[in-house]
């Protein structure tokens, strides 16, 4: 597990060094914010369609070479990134990193896979705190490196080859010191009679509300990150360092939620109801943006307590699907929940960029209703909770 979680620290460190500059950047090549946002939506497009696949690949030839693969992958597109010099080449290179997210999907069934079902929320929280940590570092360092660029007022070069550099770093962590975690690799007729189609994943009983509730959660984180540039930018007329470092800030949050509150409230109160803490904090933050003078005192406030509110949803889900899922399924399973956050990726960002120009504040609403939603199906989840255990312990028997 620690070499599994220090290769996603480093890949989202990498992540994280991009998000500040691209707002910057797009308009440099002159794009608005739906051009931006939608540079956003395109990596979580292809994250959407490979996702699957990915997952698939790994419960039929291992975690670790997929795992591999998909961060040397990213590290390719990273490459590509810093030399872009056109909107095309940038849209490329976002396509083809987002068809390497599926690493996600596999880092959290290679954690299932070294967990038992009672410590596996405790573990999922340990990725997220991961995803965090990468983040947190990683949209400060983008926004220092985004000026020592000389040729252009926002530079790509040294962000995408610091990327780069950290990517391939994972990928050298998971091809040599990452040991197996799979419960075997299948051949094509193992696969046939051991690993039924993706439908019986989503056909366990109640499975299809809890994948909805991954798009729900994405569109909702989706909005909020993909704004955040933008609206700092916009309203506070923050420079990409600024923006750096609001998000480092939001980071830190997710971080220290993730590492040390996740663990603990699953333990006490379950996965459901600690997701609908996560609720009432992302609420929060968007009733601060939407109904107070901005500043930045708001703005450090406020996207600390959206994101970081919204950070809790992921390891509750991920931890419910692997829980819901047979053994041999797990890496299918989660691949599917990260192509299903994919494409709530891909819906929020669009709809962000195309309302932004009518009302700086109004993507928060979005996100607002989203965590409206995510309530009304943890209630349910609660009410009806006892029958669906027994239902989903017979399918799975």
């Amino acid at each position: 597990m620690p070499v599994i979680l220090f290769a996603i620290f480093i890949d989202l460190l990498g992540f994280g060094i991009i998000v500040p500059i691209l707002p910057f950047l797009t308009e440099e090549f002159g794009g608005d914010a739906l051009t931006g946002t939608a540079l956003i939506s395109i990596y979580s497009l292809f994250a959407f369609m490979m996702g699957p696949v990915w997952g698939r690949f790994s419960d039929k030839f291992g975690r670790r070479p997929a795992l591999a693969g998909t961060f040397l992958g990213a590290s390719i597109s990273y490459v590509v990134l810093g030399l872009a010099d056109t909107l095309l080449l940038l849209f490329i290179a976002r396509a083809l990193s987002g068809a390497m997210a599926g690493n996600v999907g596999i880092a959290i069934a290679a954690i299932a896979d070294v967990t038992t079902e009672e410590n596996r929320g405790k573990a999922m929280a340990k990725v997220g705190a991961a995803f965090g940590l990468g983040f947190a570092f990683g949209p400060g360092i983008g926004g220092i490196l985004s000026g020592i660029d000389g040729d252009s007022e926002v530079g790509i070069l040294a962000a995408g080859l610091t990327a780069a550099a950290l990517s391939f770093t994972a990928m050298t962590l998971a091809a040599f010191f990452m040991p197996e975690t799979s419960p075997g690799k299948l051949t094509d007729k193992d696969t046939e009679e051991k690993l039924p189609h993706w439908t019986k994943v989503i056909r366990q009983p109640g499975q299809l509300m809890l994948f909805a509730m991954f798009i729900v959660t994405a569109v909702a984180q989706s909005v909020s990150f993909a704004i955040t540039p933008w609206w700092a930018k916009e309203v506070l007329d923050w420079d990409a360092m600024q923006v750096g470092y609001l998000l480092m800030a939001s980071g830190v949050a997710v971080f220290f939620l993730q590492m040390f509150a996740v663990g603990p409230l699953f333990k006490h109160f379950g996965e459901v109801k600690s997701l609908m803490l996560g609720v009432g904090l992302n609420l929060l933050g968007c009733f601060c943006i939407v109904f107070c003078e901005p500043s930045a005192a708001i703005a450090i406030i406020s996207f600390p307590l959206i994101m970081g509110g919204l950070t809790l949803s992921f390891p509750a889900l991920n931890s419910l699907v692997s829980r819901r899922t047979s053994k041999n399924l797990q890496g299918t399973a989660l691949g599917m929940s990260n192509g299903f956050s994919a494409l709530g990726r891909v819906a929020g960002p669009i709809a962000a960029g195309t309302i932004f120009s009518t009302s700086t504040n109004a993507p928060f609403l979005i996100v607002a209703g989203a965590a409206l939603l995510m309530l009304i199906w943890s209630t349910r989840e609660i009410i009806h909770g006892e029958k669906k255990q027994e239902a989903i312990a017979e399918a799975l028997h």
